[in-house]
This record gives C-alpha cells, sequence and structure tokens, in this order.
C-alpha cells in the first residue's frame, strides 16, 4: 500500500507540473482583456478598463 501511495503522489506531481503555462505564454506588458467584478462592500462593480493607468495586480486562485 506504501508504495502504491507514493507511486499516486509521484505521478500526481508529474502531471501536475506539466500543465504549466509555457514561458512565451507569459507576456510582460500585454494587455489583459477586460472583466467586471463585483466589490466586497457592494458598491458599484469595478472593472478593468476603469483601473485604466493605475498598476493593478491581478492574482488567480482556486482551492479545488
Amino acid at each position: 500500500m506504501r508504495i502504491w501511495t507514493l507511486a499516486m503522489t509521484f505521478l500526481g506531481m508529474v502531471l501536475g507540473t506539466s500543465t504549466s503555462a509555457r514561458a512565451d505564454d507569459v507576456r510582460v506588458g500585454r494587455r489583459h482583456p477586460d472583466f467586471t467584478l463585483p466589490r466586497i462592500d457592494g458598491r458599484s462593480p469595478v472593472s478593468l478598463s476603469d483601473l485604466r493607468g493605475k498598476k493593478v495586480l491581478l492574482i488567480q486562485f482556486a482551492s479545488w
């Protein structure tokens, strides 16, 4: 059972890293498509185009 667990862990690591973005897909300075998100405080939504000219940090995260 221990060998099976180690084998599945290794396989998961290999498959998990094989789907990462290629270096030529990531380009600094490239414009991101516009999108709109709701605000936490309930005010009007904010879109990326509203923030043009300001520094924006996008963090994309999923816990699944």
